[in-house]
């Protein structure tokens, strides 16, 4: 196929080409691993994850180059310092810890949950494993993909509302394979007990209401993927923190709801349009027309 003839194939389906290739080679890799029983804990099985893990990202990069008109600029232009401001890092940071700390405080005040134990030893613990999931788990291979490449043309055809319930939705149906995947979180959810049917259920709905407040951030920033890359790490440093400071019990659950809690002030807050005081990020074709 002539070049040309890839540019007119793709534009014409950005979104659809974005979601079947994310998905092709995600979902290949993670269920070639769940079939032969590889866990993530083997190197090769490392290796792979983190391949499979950067679909999203792998798909905008491959998408963009293909598009030309400076498809591949405007999606890197989202890592600009310009917009990635002091106030928004914090935002970005705090934000998740603080509604984990929320969540382990009505797990422990209001379901006899093991109060959490902070040790100084522990905020190195932190520390590191802020740095290993930012490179290695999910942030930086996800969000050029989700948030760079497919909400700005979500948002071309709808509200940043419906754009988010519909991304989150995508998303959260992504990780269906890591349940079947050993040594990953979700697999180790699911061999607790819990069943896949709903643990997979709460998760997406999850992650729905995680969309709403990542695109908030990102219309707010007019297209920070450095923010939002780092509300990703956070987000996952965050779910880590109750077994961290020894205080599971009920936190997990409740972190989902105080997750949707803020997703709704926000939303009541910024209005479905927009869902911030910015307008909604999207994107042009060569032709100057929203897409």
């Amino acid at each position: 196929m002539e070049d040309r003839e890839a540019r007119s194939l793709v534009g014409g389906q950005q979104l659809l080409a974005f979601v079947a290739l994310t998905f092709a080679i995600s979902w290949a890799i993670w269920w070639g691993m769940a079939l032969t029983s590889m866990g993530i804990g083997t190197s090769g099985g490392a290796v792979l994850n983190v391949i499979a893990l950067s679909g999203p990202s792998i798909t905008a990069l491959i998408l963009s180059a293909v598009l030309g008109g400076g498809a591949l600029h405007r999606l890197l232009d989202g890592f600009s310092l310009g917009r990635a401001s002091a106030r928004w890092v914090v935002v970005a940071l705090v934000l998740p810890l603080a509604m984990i700390a929320v969540a382990i405080a009505v797990s422990v005040l209001a379901f006899g949950a093991p109060a959490p134990v902070m040790t100084i030893a522990l905020v190195g613990v932190l520390a590191r494993e802020f740095v290993r999931v930012l490179f290695l788990g999910g942030p930086l291979g996800e969000e050029l993909g989700w948030r760079g490449f497919a909400l700005p043309r979500l948002q071309a055809r709808l509200t940043a509302f419906r754009a988010s319930l519909l991304l989150g939705l995508i998303w959260g149906i992504w990780h269906i394979p890591l349940y079947f995947v050993p040594g990953t979180g979700q697999f180790e959810t699911v061999s607790g007990g819990t069943s896949p049917s709903f643990a997979i259920g709460a998760f997406v709905v999850w992650t729905i209401g995680l969309s709403i407040l990542f695109t908030w951030l990102f219309n707010e920033t007019r297209g920070s993927l450095i923010v939002v890359i780092l509300f990703h790490t956070s987000i996952n440093l965050a779910a880590f923190v109750p077994a961290a400071v020894g205080s599971t019990g009920a936190a997990s659950f409740l972190y989902a709801i105080v997750t949707w809690i803020v997703a709704l002030v926000v939303v009541s807050r910024f209005g479905r349009a927009n869902l911030a005081h910015s307008p909604a990020v999207t994107v042009e074709d060569s032709t100057g027309r929203p897409r």
